[in-house]
């Protein structure tokens, strides 16, 4: 009783003191950051949320804190806009690293409710602080836990040094940023989606190159065709021996329709297997990747 009572006074602490207008100055923001000691926690004041960030994260925490926006929150509002005719409920976030994306799309009433899955340990603890922080605990699920092809599997984790939204799965001995490597639980996508009116969701889905993996558990959410937002990324999947599980995983679903997130315009265009290898060969064997809407 005493901890929890402590626990809800640090909260409010937390909250009332990022509203200070003090914290809004961009360059007090800047200041700050460059300052801070690595090991720090800082708080990132947002439009309309806040979040607990890590320091040493120089790509999505340093964005949050100096940005005061969601990191990619405006694909999400473009997707939104794209599927304006649709009801769309429920989010399933795969790979939400601290919440970026799914709070503030709960927070700002994009969706009613939401799954978060973030395999990573600091950033699940900081997923779930900043869940409460914005006081939206009631209306989105968390899972310490990776997506992949078979139910109660163990997967290696790399952990990246210079990105921490960019540990993935571990493929033999590729090292593409050296780190700490860590062993997940996983489940797959159709335990995690049970109970999930599909008809009303969309999948939203960065795994560093093993969606393919991720797709490849999911045949019965898959069939009930759920818009998805996923990262294309034909270097990571050509590494984790996923392209061919994702091509097979898309057809078998039946999307019929995509939009290149990372083009201009918003016309949906016919997707098919050959356009995928179509983009993919545009894209390359680097680190080109698209985000893609399909439907």
């Amino acid at each position: 009783m005493l901890k929890n009572k402590i626990y809800r006074s640090v909260l409010k602490s937390v909250r009332s003191f990022g509203q200070h207008r003090f914290f809004h100055s961009p360059l007090v923001a800047h200041l700050l950051w460059d300052t801070a000691p690595r090991e720090a926690l800082l708080l990132a004041v947002c439009r309309s949320e806040m979040f607990v960030v890590a320091a040493g994260d120089p790509v999505i925490g340093q964005w949050l804190f100096k940005h005061r926006e969601p990191y990619n929150f405006s694909t999400l509002h473009r997707v939104a806009s794209l599927l304006s005719g649709r009801r769309l409920t429920s989010l399933i976030d795969i790979g939400a690293n601290i919440g970026t994306i799914c709070i503030p799309a709960v927070k700002r009433g994009l969706f009613e409710r939401a799954i978060a899955i973030e395999p990573e340990s600091l950033n699940y603890s900081l997923l779930r602080t900043n869940v409460e922080v914005n006081r939206v605990s009631a209306q989105i699920t968390t899972h310490n836990i990776a997506l992949g092809e078979k139910n109660d599997e163990t997967l290696s984790f790399e952990l990246s040094k210079t990105n921490f939204g960019n540990h993935r799965v571990r493929y033999g001995n590729d090292r593409t940023d050296p780190g700490e490597g860590i062993e997940v639980p996983s489940q797959s996508l159709d335990r995690i989606a049970e109970g999930v009116d599909l008809g009303s969701a969309l999948l939203w889905m960065d795994t560093q190159g093993f969606e393919g993996y991720v797709l490849a558990g999911g045949p019965r959410t898959l069939q009930r065709k759920p818009p998805l937002v996923m990262k294309f990324w034909p270097g990571g999947l050509s590494r984790s021996g996923g392209m061919e599980r994702l091509r097979y995983a898309l057809q078998r679903a039946g999307y019929t329709s995509f939009c290149d997130l990372n083009e201009p315009g918003d016309a949906f265009r016919p997707f098919s297997v050959e356009v995928l290898e179509i983009l993919a060969a545009k894209l390359g064997s680097g680190d080109g990747q698209h985000d893609l809407l399909l439907v």
